[in-house]
């Protein structure tokens, strides 16, 4: 029978074509041992499995023991998923932020959104950003010794007393140190700014650019994001917070151009990003595709916008060449109503003419104000099945139909259909009694979903 420690390295899957296909494995088994000793983590099962001859041991469904001597080219990957995938307990944060989004959370939601993980192995498997304050010396020391690359820092500021202020936590001073650690091993890092003005923006920012400017080519990549505020901050007991408006964001995207220009002579490279929010605020246009340099940092807001605009036109010039005009199919005229944050509406509205026109259907694009959270938060990530369910029945009741709705992959969880409130799609399809659509949330996402939905345009890659 498995114990408990067991239980993190149950396989939830076995890649096909993989050696563990080929010995056998299948989803179920449990990783026991490796060269008769257990594995600690993820990061102790990555380095492992790179080696040419190991002794695999796995714990069967019936609890027997079945052990395999194998031989294999060095670095060659086993081809296992684990159900968990750090293969240990989370580590979860020590701080006490006070931009912390979980904090500002209303009470009732369910129990994982209260989670807050600070953990190395989630940084380098999922992207997710670590302060690097929540970890022993010791324990540092051993991960770093696996060189796993990237990793994701939230760094707020390298000033140690504006940084312990903000993340209330004594160990913040522990960053710098710890970031050219890492950099001596051979680890790179993303850099991530919640800047909240008055505490990290202005000079204490230029000092933390600096900073990390000295650190070297180990640094991929810095974002600065703004801090985000909803309803709850007063009733949760948190300090007030100041937003970012024209003026500030304005002021701070010339402290960005400033280092962008500084980064292109010293290395070629930008480096230095601003999330979408701070363009949108400043009244100012959206960098290029190009200027975002591959996006680094997309999954932080920073140049979604770049991106979607450049694949939607691409994708809208490339259906133009292979669609024929006026299409028929049981939908044509209908109105297709696309779900967005207030942020983002006016950045996809702009393509509505031309989707209109090449599918034969009256799209329309309709941005949701954030009841649940407060009108403050603007990305259509956080808005809940709820608010975006009123607003369609709203358009109903106005006589703006809408007949088929488009909602993006990123409102929901990432692994179930559920939205931020707990109604899930079902229940969402229920609720508006219409057709629903999924997009992806990146590229030409809604695109590719009117294709699938309306069984029209096949055989072309975006």
């Amino acid at each position: 029978m498995a114990n408990k420690r067991e239980e993190f390295r149950r396989i939830k899957e076995v890649v096909p074509g993989s050696i563990a296909e080929e010995i056998g494995v299948e989803p179920g088994y449990i990783l026991v041992s490796i060269d008769g000793v257990e594995v600690r983590d993820v990061f102790d099962y990555r380095i492992r499995e790179r080696a040419s001859e190991m002794l695999l041991a796995f714990r069967l469904p019936d609890g027997q023991i079945a052990e395999v001597d194998l031989e294999k080219d060095e670095d060659e990957e086993l081809g296992l998923v684990f159900e968990d995938p750090i293969m240990c307990n989370c580590t979860s944060c020590a701080n006490r932020c006070i931009f912390c989004f979980i904090d500002q959370n209303p009470k009732g939601m369910r129990e994982t959104l209260y989670f807050k993980d600070d953990d190395m192995r989630m940084s380098f498997l999922t992207g997710n950003y670590v302060t690097l304050t929540n970890l022993s010396d010791k324990e540092f020391e051993r991960i770093i010794g696996y060189h796993l690359s990237p990793i994701n820092v939230s760094v707020h500021a390298t000033d140690p007393v504006v940084r312990e202020k903000m993340i209330n936590n004594k160990f913040a001073y522990k960053l710098m140190p710890r970031l050219k650690k890492m950099i001596e091993n051979g680890i790179s890092i993303n850099c991530q700014i919640v800047c909240c003005p008055g505490y990290n923006n202005g000079a204490v920012l230029d000092q933390t650019i600096h900073d990390l400017a000295q650190l070297g080519e180990g640094v991929l990549s810095i974002a600065v994001v703004p801090v985000g505020v909803t309803k709850f901050r007063e009733e949760n007991g948190l300090v007030k917070l100041e937003l970012f408006n024209k003026k500030t964001a304005g002021e701070l995207l010339d402290q960005v151009a400033y280092w962008q220009d500084y980064f292109m002579k010293t290395r070629g490279q930008r480096i230095f990003f601003a999330a979408d929010e701070f363009y949108v605020r400043a009244e100012r246009p959206i960098p290029s595709a190009e200027e975002y340099e591959g996006y680094p940092q997309l999954e932080n807001g920073v140049g979604m916008l770049s991106e979607r605009d450049a694949a939607m036109t691409k994708g809208i010039a490339l259906r133009k060449k292979h669609l024929p005009k006026n299409i028929s199919h049981p939908y044509a005229g209908k109105r297709f109503t696309m779900i967005s944050g207030t942020d983002a509406a006016p950045y996809t509205e702009k393509f509505a003419k031309d989707i209109s026109l090449l599918y034969n259907i009256d799209l329309v694009v309709l941005a949701v104000l954030n009841e649940f959270f407060g009108h403050t938060i603007t990305v259509s990530g956080l808005l809940t099945g709820g608010d975006i369910s009123n607003a369609v029945l709203a358009e109903r009741e106005a006589g703006r139909g809408p007949d088929v709705v488009i909602l993006t992959a990123n409102m929901m969880k990432a692994d179930e259909d559920i939205f931020l409130d707990d109604m899930t799609l079902t229940q969402f399809k229920e609720k508006v009694g219409i057709p629903v659509i999924v997009a992806e949330c990146e590229g030409s996402g809604a695109l590719k979903a009117l294709d699938t939905f309306l069984d029209m345009y096949k055989g072309v890659e975006d």
